[in-house]
C-alpha cells in the first residue's frame, strides 16, 4: 500500500492486507487466467461477506429487458410488508470481476439500516459483453421495474442508484441514459461509493496510492477499462466516463470517498461538477479508507460509520415523511 500505509485505519488496514496476503497465496502458480482470476476473487472475499443483517426474505427474479434477461437479487429486511422504495445496488469490480456473492453483506446491510429492499444486478461483465451492454441492462432493469415493481413488493417511484467502483460509474450512467430517455422519473437518488468515473490516472491521487503492486494500481484501473471499453476505447464517451457528461437534472447524490484511494481525486472532482451543474451533493471523505473499505465492515469502525451514515441519507431520502 505504499505511502498509504500510515494512513490507513487499522480495520481497513486488516482487511487490505489479508485480501491482498490471500490473492498472492492464491496466484502463486503465476499469471492467471480470467476465469481464474474471478475464482480467486470469490474465494478470497468469501470471508469478508459473511456475517452481517439476517433478512426478512432473499429471492432471485429475472428482469426481462431489451438487451436479454438480467439475473436480480432482492433482499427484504424485517419490518413491514407492501410496496417499499428500492435500491438498485451494482457492485463493483472494474466492470471485469466480482458478483452479488462477493458484495451480498454489503447490500444486506444497507437493507437492514435503511429499511429498503436492496436489489443487486448480476450485469455482465467484460470483457465478454462490453460497453454499452452492461449499461444497458441496468437501465433496462429500472425500466422493468416501473411494470413490475409492485407485483414484487417495490414502489417504483422511489428507488435509488447505487454502487461502488465501477457500479458507481453505471450507476450514474444509467441515470444520464435514463434521464435522455425520460424515464428517470422514479430514481430519486443516486449512492456513489468510491466511484470510477474517468480515465485520468495521473491525479495526485493516482500518483500517491496507485503505485505497482498497491492494493488497487492505476495500472489496473487502465487495464479494467480497456476490458470495458473494446475495440477503439471510446474514453471521449460520456456514458462510459460520466464524469464528461452534462451533469445536470439529476436527483440528490450521495457520495463516499476514501481518502487513500487512486480515485480520490477523481471523486472529489465529479461531486463538485455534480453541485455545480445544480444538483443537490453530500459527500463525506473518510480520512484512513481506501478502495472498496466498506468490504471491512466486520472488522472496521470507519466502515460501520461510512455505511451508517450512507444508510441514514438513503432512508430519509426514501422515507421523507419520517425524517
Amino acid at each position: 500500500m505504499g505511502e498509504a500505509d500510515s494512513r490507513v485505519e487499522a480495520g481497513v488496514a486488516r482487511f487490505v492486507a489479508q485480501v491482498m496476503r490471500d490473492f498472492a497465496s492464491g496466484a502463486e502458480g503465476g499469471a492467471l487466467s480470467l476465469p481464474e482470476q474471478r475464482a480467486l476473487s470469490e474465494r478470497v472475499r468469501a470471508p469478508w461477506r459473511a456475517g452481517g443483517p439476517e433478512m426478512a426474505r432473499q429471492r432471485e427474479h429475472f428482469a426481462k429487458t431489451p438487451v436479454g434477461r438480467v439475473r436480480l437479487r432482492f433482499l427484504e429486511p424485517i419490518g413491514e410488508s407492501g410496496p417499499r422504495p428500492a435500491m438498485i445496488y451494482l457492485h463493483g469490480g472494474g466492470f471485469t470481476t466480482f458478483s452479488l456473492d462477493t458484495h451480498d453483506r454489503l447490500m444486506r446491510e444497507y437493507a437492514a439500516r435503511a429499511g429498503v429492499v436492496v436489489i443487486g444486478v448480476d450485469y455482465s461483465l467484460s470483457p465478454e459483453a462490453r460497453f454499452p451492454q452492461a449499461l444497458n441492462e441496468v437501465a433496462g432493469v429500472v425500466a422493468w421495474l416501473a411494470d413490475e415493481g409492485a407485483r414484487l413488493g417495490v414502489d417504483a417511484g422511489r428507488l435509488a442508484l447505487g454502487g461502488d467502483s465501477a457500479g458507481a460509474n453505471l450507476a450514474v450512467s444509467a441515470c444520464l441514459k435514463l434521464r435522455a430517455l425520460g424515464q428517470a422519473g422514479g430514481v430519486r437518488g443516486l449512492l456513489l461509493n468510491y466511484g470510477f468515473f474517468d480515465a485520468d490516472l495521473s491525479t495526485p491521487s493516482q500518483r500517491r496510492y496507485g503505485e505497482s503492486g498497491a492494493f488497487l494500481s492505476s495500472e489496473e484501473l487502465d487495464a479494467y477499462l480497456v476490458n470495458y471499453l473494446g475495440a477503439g476505447d471510446p474514453r471521449s464517451d460520456p456514458l462510459a466516463l460520466p464524469i464528461l457528461a452534462d451533469l445536470s437534472n439529476l436527483p440528490p447524490s450521495f457520495h463516499v470517498i476514501a481518502e487513500c484511494d487512486p480515485l480520490c481525486d477523481g471523486d472529489l472532482l465529479m461531486a463538485e461538477r455534480m453541485a455545480r451543474a445544480g444538483n443537490r451533493v453530500s459527500q463525506t471523505v473518510y480520512g484512513g479508507a481506501t478502495h472498496s473499505f466498506l468490504e471491512a465492515v466486520s472488522v472496521s469502525q470507519l466502515a460501520e460509520r461510512a455505511i451508517s451514515e450512507s444508510s441514514s441519507w438513503l432512508r430519509a431520502l426514501l422515507f421523507p415523511s419520517a425524517a
